[in-house]
């Protein structure tokens, strides 16, 4: 409210530090694999394929999505499509669909809106039969 950055004290910070140590470990590792597996595929190769996905991202952000790109929750009328909104300030976007889309093609751009919470639901009832769908 006042602008001022909390102050953490050394034993806090020794604290946060230790209980993101294995947080911090496991990232270090996977970022060096990531880079050496970079450099083995071939850092131009990796940028040509990188483009070439975000070309193919916004050409179907444009087919897809109504405004194409992100909105807020409260401007996504679908509940399937509408992101969880956890409580305090941060506002999490979602994705609305374009109105007149074909069933099939509907299908497949709700497949790449879907927020994380309710594609976990879909993936649990087809690997569990439906038992482990949160609310």
């Amino acid at each position: 409210p006042n602008g001022e950055t909390p102050r953490v004290t050394p034993a806090q910070a020794a604290r946060l530090r230790a209980w993101n140590g294995l947080d911090w470990a496991l990232y270090a590792h996977l970022n060096r694999s990531f880079w050496r597996r970079a450099e083995a595929f071939g850092t131009t190769r990796l940028r040509e394929e990188v483009a070439r996905l975000r070309q193919r991202r916004a050409t179907l952000a444009r087919r897809c999505l109504r405004g194409g790109g992100p909105l807020p929750a409260r401007a996504i009328a679908d509940g399937r499509l509408r992101p969880f909104q956890p409580p305090g300030r941060a506002q999490i976007l979602g994705y609305a669909l374009r109105a007149g889309l074909p069933p099939g093609e509907r299908e497949r751009c709700a497949r790449l809106a879907t927020p994380e919470l309710q594609y976990k639901d879909i993936l649990d009832r087809r690997q569990f039969g439906g038992g482990n769908v949160s609310n």
